[in-house]
């Protein structure tokens, strides 16, 4: 066994004692309980900002807007399902991306319906209407494909006790490992960020910071590379030209998530959309390739 590999187990067996169905399940607990303190808590100051104007005469909030909370929690403990499922498949990974992007685009439209209206005429052509569209129609088709995707995956899944794959396995637990606490580092400093971001807004009267600039921009900037060093490791253990092909346009999805996360919108769904498309049909072009050869990729 090289150093390399006895890092990797080493950090594997340390992922697998720490990662375990108890400990997740704790802290799925914790995050509904900080998800509903957190929910009743921005209603709570929702109501002071609206009816104590001496905190902020920047504008009222729409009660509405509160709904954005709890969603950003839920976005964090799916952020955090994203980086345990790496060591069971790369292509599950990929799909825990997309769910997460689709719930990005679903909450993006409790943030938008906060700015339209609701005691005024509402116009087809205003353009919170019109984000509001946007964020419905993409997220739809963004979960349509990602049913798809699942339903691809599940055709081409695979075990993972062939001897070739343990230490390809051992790798990807190590990333994982790291990963975690980048997630854990990348979290405190966001939520510093933007707090502080925050304040300065409450003090100067203007619009409250957008979390997602914070926090998804930095982390899918690390997968990026997690991605791009895995691909490079499966090359040890499966280097056929299907299977890098199809981790390829994984790291190529990954790549346009992030980008589509910088954008505006509608630009930002079609950007989000092309990267869900390519895999799909990098899917669909391989569940053809097996159905006719009987081949699949084996990580």
């Amino acid at each position: 066994m090289t150093p390399a590999e006895s890092a990797a187990h080493s950090l594997a067996r340390l992922f697998t004692q720490f990662v375990t169905p108890a400990h997740i399940r704790r802290f799925e607990v914790l995050i509904i309980r900080m998800a509903v303190l957190f929910f009743l808590s921005h209603l709570a100051l929702i109501f002071l900002f609206n009816n104590v104007p001496a905190l902020y005469r920047g504008h009222s909030f729409n009660y509405l807007k509160a709904i954005y909370t709890p969603f950003s929690f839920i976005l964090v403990y799916e952020v955090f399902l994203l980086v345990i499922i790496l060591p069971e498949s790369m292509t599950e990974f990929i799909a825990k991306q997309f769910e997460i992007v689709t719930l990005i685009t679903l909450r993006s439209f409790f943030h938008d319906i906060a700015s339209v209206p609701m005691h005024a005429p509402i116009h087809a052509s205003d353009p919170a209407v019109l984000s509001l569209g946007y964020d419905l129609v993409a997220s739809l088709i963004m979960f349509t494909l990602t049913v798809l995707f699942h339903r691809l995956h599940s055709r081409h899944r695979e075990g993972d006790s062939q001897a070739d794959l343990r230490r390809f396995i051992d790798f990807k637990k190590a990333v994982s490992a790291i990963l975690v606490v980048v997630l854990v580092v990348t979290s405190a400093y966001s939520v510093m960020a933007w707090a502080s971001h925050a304040w300065l807004a409450l003090v100067n009267r203007t619009e409250f910071p957008d979390p997602d600039t914070f926090f998804y921009l930095d982390f899918f900037n690390v997968m990026i590379y997690a991605d791009v060093l895995l691909l490079i490791i499966s090359f040890l253990y499966d280097s056929s030209f299907f299977t890098v092909v199809r981790n390829a346009s994984f790291i190529i999805s990954t790549v346009l998530l992030r980008i589509s996360l910088s954008m505006e919108r509608p630009a930002n769904h079609v950007v989000a959309l092309c990267a869900f498309t390519f895999s799909v049909t990098v899917m669909v072009i391989l569940h053809l390739r097996q159905k006719r050869w009987g081949t699949t990729p084996k990580t």
